[in-house]
């Protein structure tokens, strides 16, 4: 099956198909996370998914590592980080953890996977930021490729992703930017994402990290109006797709 297809869940959690194997990145999917409520609900439950190939987690900050989800996931499914995001994570003793170092990669049910640098800090505690890195990851099958940004500021490290794949999708963050003296060095907001997506050369975006956690200062619903009127503004209507929480997108190749 050449087929490519994403479910949008919530925040960062997408359910992203590569040829009939399905990948779960940075889930959550409970009600709140430590500090924060969940302002919308997510797309999927548990019991909804798919059986599940891996778990793709790009940090280990709570919006993206989730231990309550992750324990209610099939013990067995492995779960890939970049090094010690897991790392005296309280609940994830016994399970598969698989750490990836930057553009090192691993083949799952025909499936490879690719680590990929991200402008961000991944502490879990503040004080870690400088043990725990974050990252991306690129997963290919055939001639299919989509890559997950997790969380990331804008940097020119884009540019090189683009030139080692050859990418059919680009999920990419595009909340919690405000303020921009703040936020800059960690995250991207719309017009940073749409850059982005010009130098990774992809062919379609779905933008991530965005409706269901108030984490800066922007307006909940100020990121996706912004994407929509770039995207006008640049003729990318057909290729920038927002997707509300449980909503697919597919491609066949």
């Amino acid at each position: 099956m050449n087929l490519l297809g994403a479910t949008f869940v919530g925040h960062s959690t997408t359910l992203i198909e590569v040829g009939g194997s399905f990948f779960l990145t940075d889930p959550v999917l409970g009600s709140s996370i430590p500090a924060r409520a969940r302002i919308s609900p997510p797309g999927m439950s548990v019991d909804s998914l798919p059986p599940i190939s891996a778990v793709l987690v790009s940090h280990a900050h709570y919006d993206h590592l989730d231990v309550k989800t992750l324990m209610q996931l099939d013990r067995y499914v492995p779960i890939i980080t970049p090094p010690r995001a897991a790392l005296g994570v309280w609940g994830l003793s016994g399970r598969r953890i698989i750490e990836l170092a930057l553009w090192s990669s691993i083949e799952l049910d025909g499936v490879r996977i690719t680590a990929v640098p991200a402008r961000h800090f991944g502490g879990r505690y503040l004080a870690d930021s400088l043990l725990r890195p974050a990252a991306g990851f690129v997963v290919e099958k055939n001639d299919l490729a989509a890559y997950f940004a997790g969380d990331t500021a804008y940097f020119d490290g884009f540019a090189e992703i683009g030139s080692r794949f050859d990418l059919d999708l680009a999920l990419l963050p595009i909340g919690a930017y405000r303020p921009r003296w703040l936020m800059f060095a960690s995250h991207m907001g719309p017009e940073q994402a749409v850059r982005a997506f010009g130098d990774l050369g992809a062919d379609f975006l779905i933008p991530i990290h965005w409706g269901a956690f108030k984490l800066s200062l922007e307006p909940l619903a100020e990121p996706v109006a912004l994407l929509r009127q770039i995207a006008s503004e640049k003729a990318l209507d057909g290729r920038v797709i927002i997707l509300e929480p449980g909503k697919s997108w597919t491609l066949e190749k």
